[in-house]
């Protein structure tokens, strides 16, 4: 008898290691990768802002971010880091390319790269517009449960003849093409971070 009593006490252990090892493998299943482009996922921030991300031929991205149900923002990226087109509440400007950008990638640290682009404007004006990159280091990040490798890449840009200037540092997660984070500087010299706190595949 007090075999018998011992017994479930003794799967115990072995019955929550394989509890804990299926709920890694669902997580794990639930993390957007490199193929999950293709049939999109989507990253959220916060309660009301969700982002649908689509990886189309030719290194290009496809994202539409919506708050509250709406359509508030759509962009075509080339690898998800240069913009090609951007329509902001219905208001749309380009950015053609004047540079090869697949020349750029894919990154490496300590890498030092820049582009230029005809910029035309929601009105129909047009200037050149300049971007800077300079790869900083290699990281990892988590959106969630999900963790993903990083470059943190000091981003610069210029309208016209302003010269460049530092915007933010991107957290750029080159599986997902996508920046899931961004750092800015305040006035006090201190840095904010912005990220995405979701992230899971479209399901179809």
């Amino acid at each position: 008898m007090p075999l018998a009593r011992a017994a479930p006490i003794s799967l115990m252990p072995r019955l929550g290691v394989a509890l804990v090892l299926s709920v890694t493998v669902a997580v794990a299943d639930d993390c957007p990768d490199a193929t999950s482009g293709k049939s999109g996922f989507v990253v959220e921030r916060g309660e009301s802002s969700s982002t649908d991300v689509f990886h189309i031929e030719n290194s290009v991205v496809r994202t539409v971010m919506r708050s509250g149900g709406n359509a508030l923002l759509e962009t075509t990226q080339y690898e998800g880091l240069m913009q090609f087109d951007r329509i902001d509440r219905g208001r749309r400007t380009t950015f053609r390319p004047k540079s090869d950008l697949a020349a750029i990638f894919p990154l490496k640290v300590g890498q030092q790269a820049s582009a230029e682009f005809v910029y035309l404007a929601a009105d129909g004006r047009s200037t050149v517009a300049r971007v800077g990159l300079s790869v900083k280091e290699k990281d990892q990040l988590f959106i969630g449960p999900c963790r993903y490798d990083v470059f943190k890449v000091e981003r610069s840009e210029s309208r016209g003849e302003q010269p460049l200037r530092v915007i933010d540092v991107d957290y750029y997660a080159p599986a997902l093409k996508l920046v899931i984070a961004k750092e800015y500087k305040e006035k006090d010299g201190r840095s904010r971070l912005i990220k995405f706190d979701r992230i899971y595949p479209i399901k179809r």
